[in-house]
C-alpha cells in the first residue's frame, strides 16, 4: 500500500511540474492586439515595442501559444524545409480603406519545422 501511494505521488508530481504556464508578458494588452486585425486601429504599432523589449520570452512558443496569445496572423508565408512565417500587421493595409498602405510594417514570427518560434523580425516588405 505504501508503495502504490509513493508511486501516484510521484506520478503527480510529474505530471504537475510537466504542465506549462499560459503565455504572458507583463504591460502588453493581447486582447486590443487580436481585435487590431491588419493593422487597421493602429493599436499593434503602440505595442510593438513591448513585444520587441520583450521577444526572449516569445522565443520558443508553440504556434498554437502563439496565436492563442496573439491571434490568427493576417498573414502566413510558407517556407522551406517546413518553416512557416506568422505575420502580423502593425499599420493599416490597403484592406482597411484608404488610409490603408500598400507596405505597412509588419511583424515576422519564424516558426521552425517542430512548430516552434525561432526569430522575431520587423520588415516593410
Amino acid at each position: 500500500m505504501l508503495r502504490q501511494l509513493i508511486y501516484l505521488t510521484l506520478c503527480m508530481a510529474m505530471i504537475i511540474s510537466s504542465c506549462q504556464s499560459e503565455p504572458h508578458i507583463d504591460t502588453f494588452d493581447s486582447i486590443s492586439w487580436k481585435n487590431d486585425t491588419n493593422g487597421c486601429q493602429g493599436g499593434r504599432l503602440n505595442q510593438i515595442g513591448t513585444i520587441m523589449e520583450e521577444q526572449q520570452q516569445l522565443l520558443g512558443w508553440s504556434e498554437s501559444k502563439i496565436t492563442a496569445y496573439l491571434g490568427e496572423p493576417d498573414y502566413l508565408e510558407i517556407f522551406v524545409r517546413s518553416q512557416k512565417f506568422l505575420i502580423y500587421y502593425l499599420e493599416p493595409t490597403q484592406e482597411c480603406g484608404q488610409d490603408g498602405k500598400l507596405d505597412p510594417l509588419r511583424l515576422y514570427i519564424r516558426m521552425d519545422a517542430l512548430g516552434d518560434s525561432k526569430e522575431l523580425s520587423l520588415k516593410n516588405k
